[in-house]
């Protein structure tokens, strides 16, 4: 995949169970996948061998550091997602999060502001968003009487 000229490179962070799905998927979206960061150094290593990728990054702090890396996938315990999701936009890095995207409303709400202000693109990895049971739920939500500024469907 191109962006302009640039083939787009990214690095997937987590490599437990979802994390080689997103390296799987980039790959098939025809994205580069430059590497993956486990939660050691090891780690990272030992999944880049095993996915057949070109490194394996010590820290998450190497891969925003890297100017050769556009996105990033997080794929990490839902507690992190806040403070490494801030971190990719500010280091002007697009973004992928697996759900949550945060723990409260008020963290998604400064995340949301961050991504307007990077100017990147920013995503939630929601796979049942369109399964029938949501959309009616989402249907029904929308139909209440209540305030919408706390819901988004």
């Amino acid at each position: 995949m191109t962006l302009g000229e640039k083939r787009l490179s990214a690095v997937v962070v987590g490599t437990g169970f979802i994390g080689p799905v997103h390296v799987e998927g980039l790959r098939r979206a025809g994205v580069h996948v430059a590497g993956i960061v486990g939660s050691s150094p090891e780690k990272s290593q030992l999944a880049a061998e095993q996915l057949g990728l070109p490194r394996g990054y010590a820290t998450l702090d190497d891969v925003l550091s890297d100017p050769a890396v556009d996105s990033v996938h997080l794929a990490t315990p839902n507690r992190l997602h806040f403070a490494q999701a801030a971190a990719v936009l500010r280091a002007g890095k697009h973004v992928l999060c697996e759900k949550p995207l945060a723990m409260t409303s008020a963290e998604t709400a400064e995340l949301v502001r961050i991504a307007a202000e990077s100017a990147r693109a920013a995503g939630v990895a929601y796979n049942i968003r369109f399964y029938p049971l949501c959309r009616e739920a989402a249907a029904i939500v929308k139909n209440l009487p209540i305030e919408k500024d706390w819901v988004s469907c």
